[in-house]
């Protein structure tokens, strides 16, 4: 796993992803951070959800904003990925901040997209190099009351040393990842729609 100062992050992401052509996930099954799946044995389920925003302008902004990678930049991820939106089977280099300058690099695979009239989302899964094993998803819902809620799920279990050494640590950190996702979310919520969004 190569820790590097952030600002080579962009070569170290984009590097991973050219690597990754053919790189097999690194968990089974596809699907559980989704309720596909049952949770298999060993793994950490953390589900977290929370109201960003109110009425259908709010729901379409977010949802742009989560489907084009920029709550996970807005939420201090450097994010390099194959295609300005999100596609089922693109793999993506996600840089990680860590202990300020330096920046943690994975790779990943988007597993599945979501697309179900008032919900939008989708989940990625983790390929070799990543420090943990597993998937994680983005959904996005317009409610029956009008208010827009976002929830992430992580399911997960450590891989590299370092975060099998972190233990709580490692579980504030990504607590910690969650909380900037879901304040990003909120941000898009009452930002102006960019001028090439669809209305």
């Amino acid at each position: 796993m190569p820790i590097t100062r952030r600002k080579l992050a962009g070569t170290a992401s984009r590097s991973l992803v050219e690597r990754s052509r053919n790189a097999q996930l690194t968990y089974a099954p596809v699907g559980i951070s989704l309720g596909w799946r049952p949770v298999p044995d060993g793994f950490r389920d953390v589900q977290v959800e929370r109201v960003v925003g109110q009425g259908e302008d709010a729901f379409r902004k977010i949802g742009y904003a989560l489907m084009h990678w920029e709550i996970n930049r807005q939420a201090g991820f450097f994010v390099s990925s194959q295609h300005a939106a999100v596609r089922e089977g693109e793999r993506v280099g996600v840089v990680m901040p860590f202990l300020g300058v330096l920046g943690v690099s994975a790779i990943c695979k988007v597993v599945a997209v979501v697309a179900e009239g008032d919900r939008i989302g989708f989940a990625y899964g983790t390929l070799p190099k990543h420090p943990e094993h597993g998937e994680e998803s983005f959904l996005l819902s317009h409610q029956p009351d009008d208010s827009v809620v976002m929830a992430v799920r992580a399911v997960s279990k450590p891989a590299a040393w370092y975060v099998k050494a972190a233990g709580p640590l490692a579980h504030a950190m990504q607590s910690r990842a969650t909380d900037r996702y879901l304040k990003a979310a909120a941000h898009f919520g009452t930002a102006p729609a960019p001028a090439h969004a669809e209305p």
